[in-house]
Order: structure tokens, then sequence, then C-alpha cells
């Protein structure tokens, strides 16, 4: 292989490696807002009222409470 074709081979994994933790961080963020929303529903149908803060809008990293 020449130089050329390593660098294409190089490029060509590093782009699969971003589309993959892309994929996973927003499966990751469409998971936790399931969950979110959820917890909301079943609070709700309760009679309960949600209090959610969000620590870390990065992690994701949050507190829920239905009282």
């Amino acid at each position: 292989m020449t130089k050329n074709k390593y660098v294409n081979v190089a490029l060509g994994i590093f782009f699969i490696f971003l589309l993959g933790v892309s994929l996973l961080i927003n499966m990751y963020s469409y998971f936790n807002t399931k969950e979110l929303d959820s917890a909301s529903t079943q609070c709700y149908e309760n009679g309960g009222e949600v209090i959610l803060k969000i620590h870390n809008n990065l992690t994701s990293k949050y507190s829920f409470e239905c009282k």
C-alpha cells in the first residue's frame, strides 16, 4: 500500500469511530428522555407533582422526585 492509501484507511476508521460515538451518545440521550417521560407519566397518573433538577447537561445527571 502506498502512503496515500494508509491515510485513506486511517481517515475511514476515524470517521467510522466518530459515527459510532455519535450513535451511542444519541441512543443514551433517547433512552434517558424515555426514562424521564415514563417516570413523569407515572407520577402524574398517581396524582403527584414532578420535581426534576438537572445537575449537569453534559453527563445528563439529574434528580427526580415525585411528591
